[in-house]
This record gives C-alpha cells, structure tokens and sequence, in this order.
C-alpha cells in the first residue's frame, strides 16, 4: 500500500529578518497555509530539521519553538520533526510532549524513534552533537546500533529522516563543513538492506537534491526560508533570499519512492 508524505525543511522561524529580504516566520505560515489548501492525500508531515533559526542559543528559552509550532499544529494531518543543528532539543520535547512514536533509543536525550503507517516504517534520526563539530552532524553509536537491530527485527520497508546530508554532495563548503561526520557508517549499515530501504531524506543543505548510492536514494528537501548556493567549486554559501518555499510530495511503497519537488510563491 501507499503511503504520501509532505516533507518541508529549514524553515529557521524567527521574528526578525533573518537576512535581508527574508521574514522567514511569515515565509512558514504560508507554506502552512499552502499544505492546508492542498486537496492531494497526505498521511503525514515531516519537517527535517531548522524548525527555528535561534533555539540553539542560550537566550532562547523555548519561545521560539513554541511559537513556530503553531501553524504545523493546526495543519490536519500528524507532523513529525527532525532536529536541526539550530534547534533546541529539550523545548520542541518539552511543547509536543509524548514521542510519536516508539523511541529508537531507550532513556536517551535524543529525539529519535519509529512509527509505522500501513506496513510502512519510518524512522526519525537525531544527528544535532557538540557545539565543536557544528555544523557537522554526528549519529551516537546507540542509534547506528539500534537501526541496524530495527531492520534485522522488523524486515519491513523502512524509510529514515536526519537533518544532515549523510554523503558528499559535490560542493566544496558542504562537503567540508556540514555532512554526517559517520554518514559513511549510516550508509554501510543501509546497504546491507538496500532492498528493504526506500529512501533517506534530509535537509540542511538548503536545496532540492536527489542522488542514489548501491541502489538507496538519498533526497533532500529545499529551505522554505532561504537557498544557498551548492556548485562544485563554491567554498562558502551565498544567500539566496528566493520568494520561494520548497516542499516535496514523497509516495514510497511496492513501488519504491517518488519524490515530487513543490515550489510555493511567497507573495511580497
């Protein structure tokens, strides 16, 4: 059976411009509106990660993450979150209260789980590490450890979500500054069941990408607040400050996964 998700991505929700142009908290209430309007089936949300642009910082004291939750929370279908590297982990715990889902980690700070829809499996990974090694990512070897008993247990198609890209993307800041430091890890562990993985999505990066290693497909999902710059030969970002906020519509089942990019018009 299918199963039709919308993935958004770094939305970076603040109340201040967060580069000239760019009001992001006004940019993701209209991708809200925008998902509100859709007629299309859709089973779930998921955001990979950047739900906000400051909960990272001391000052933050969950305000801005409760505040950005608001219009996901009214959307009429489940939203799950991935946490970004400018997320703060114990506020979104602390405003959506329960796990979603099964924990994939027991009696871990980190905000990572399952949950099933319709035979298909989902899992939510949790990259966010040290301050040191931001904005790299790193999974915890409990994590690596218990996606690798998920899949020799369950043996039903999985599909996963982390916030950061798990391979070289082909660009030289990228490559440098903001990958999974263990991604190579993560992909060997997937590739012993490529047959049973349907996809990794992730975010981060700012741009819609898709890409397929020994037969996974990795796809990311473009900013609804700015887009960076992503050529080979580019050795820092340049800031685009697009009116445009990117969503996928994914289907993944016998079929495999289609991944169709959105762009939605910010009007000025």
């Amino acid at each position: 059976m299918t199963v039709r998700f919308l993935q958004v991505s770094d939305t970076h929700w603040n109340t201040t411009p967060i580069t000239p142009g760019v009001e992001s908290a006004r940019r993701s209430n209209l991708l809200c509106d925008w998902i509100r309007g859709l007629i299309a089936p859709i089973d779930f949300v998921i955001h990979t990660g950047d739900l906000v642009h400051r909960g990272h910082i001391p000052e933050d004291d969950g305000e801005s993450t409760r505040a950005a939750l608001i219009p996901f929370q009214a959307l009429h279908q489940p939203c799950h979150f991935v946490i970004g590297n400018h997320d703060n982990r114990t506020a979104l715990r602390n405003a959506l209260g329960d796990c979603p889902g099964q924990p994939l980690v027991e009696s871990s700070e980190r905000w990572c789980y399952r949950f099933t829809v319709r035979g298909e499996q989902f899992l939510i990974l949790d990259a966010r590490d040290t301050t040191e090694i931001d904005p790299h990512g790193r999974l915890d070897e409990k994590q690596l450890d218990s996606i690798q008993k998920v899949l020799r247990d369950t043996q039903q198609p999985t599909t996963l979500f982390v916030h950061y890209a798990p391979l070289a993307m082909d660009c030289d800041w990228i490559d440098r500054t903001m990958l999974l430091t263990n991604g190579e890890d993560l992909h060997r562990i997937l590739a012993k069941d490529s047959d049973r993985i349907r996809a990794v999505f992730f975010g981060h990066i700012h741009r819609p990408t898709c890409f397929s290693r020994d037969g996974i497909l990795y796809a990311s999902c473009g900013s609804a607040a700015m887009h960076l710059s992503h050529w080979p030969e580019d050795t820092t970002p340049t800031v685009h400050p697009d009116p445009i906020a990117f969503a996928n519509y994914v289907s993944v089942g016998p079929q495999g996964a289609l991944v169709k990019t959105h762009w939605v018009s910010i009007p000025s």
